[in-house]
This record gives C-alpha cells, structure tokens and sequence, in this order.
C-alpha cells in the first residue's frame, strides 16, 4: 500500500472526526470534568471496579494523585467507593448509576450518529467501511498494547 493511500485513508478519519466533534460540541462543552477523569469513567466502565492504585497504574502517576483524582469522581457523584470483599485494606472504585448513564450518552450520542451517516452510503460504500474497519481491528488487536485497550 502507499504512503498516498494511507495519507488518503488518514484525511478521511480526521474529517470524520472532526464532524463528530462539532456536531457533539454542545454535549462535551457542557462536561465540568478533566479529560483525566473522563478517561477515568471510561477504565471503570470496562473494567466494572478498580482501585486507586489500579488508576495511578494505568494513568502513569502517583498514588496522591490518583486519590484525588477519584475524590474529585465521588464528589462529582460519577464514581462511589466500597469496600474490597477479599482484602478489607483496600478501597474499590466503581461507577454510580449517573456516572455509568454519562459514559453511555458520550458513547451512544457518537454511535448513533455514525449509524445515521452510514445509513446514507451506498451498499457497496458500506461494504467497503466494514471491511476496511474489520481489516483495520485486526491488525490493531494484533499491535495493541494491554494498558491501551482500557484506558479510553
């Protein structure tokens, strides 16, 4: 494949990108929360619970940090903390039902919006998209570091 080609497939996601992002500007602009602790929501999501030592792992920094970062959570009320049944020392991290509905809303409001645009390609545009996104998953799960695939 040449550079042309890729440089071609690349422009295309950054404009499909950066539709989605005007068109959910609104949405996003509303957010009071860092992009830290978005991406956090996001862990809890996959992962259903995780301490703070799991999130200061992941995220690269300090157990401090990652404290507050999840106190900041709690307070937000996105995020609550219980008890580790299997080691009393430990706090757990999970999400509440509102910070589980917002991951929902961020993801859904983007996947409805890319079914409605792919819903107006031709059939054989569409096939084309689903194979080129099936090829493209396939060498990324292939390539895809493990702290990667859960962090956003």
């Amino acid at each position: 494949m040449s550079q042309a080609s890729i440089d071609d497939a690349l422009a295309g996601y950054k404009r499909v990108h950066r539709a989605l992002l005007t068109s959910t500007a609104s949405r996003w602009r509303d957010l009071d929360i860092s992009m830290q602790q978005l991406r956090a929501l996001y862990l809890l999501r996959d992962e259903e619970e995780a301490s703070v030592g799991r999130l200061a792992e992941l995220f690269g920094i300090g157990l401090p940090a990652a404290s507050l970062l999840a106190d900041r959570l709690v307070r937000s009320g996105f995020v609550e903390r219980h008890g580790d049944p299997l080691d009393r020392r430990r706090v757990l991290l999970s999400l509440t039902r509102a910070g589980a509905r917002l991951v929902t809303d961020l993801r859904e409001g983007n996947n409805a919006l890319l079914r409605r645009w792919m819903a107006s390609l031709s059939p054989e545009d569409l096939a084309a998209l689903s194979r080129g996104w099936r090829a493209l998953a396939e060498v990324a799960a292939h390539h895809a570091h493990p702290l990667e695939k859960s962090a956003v």
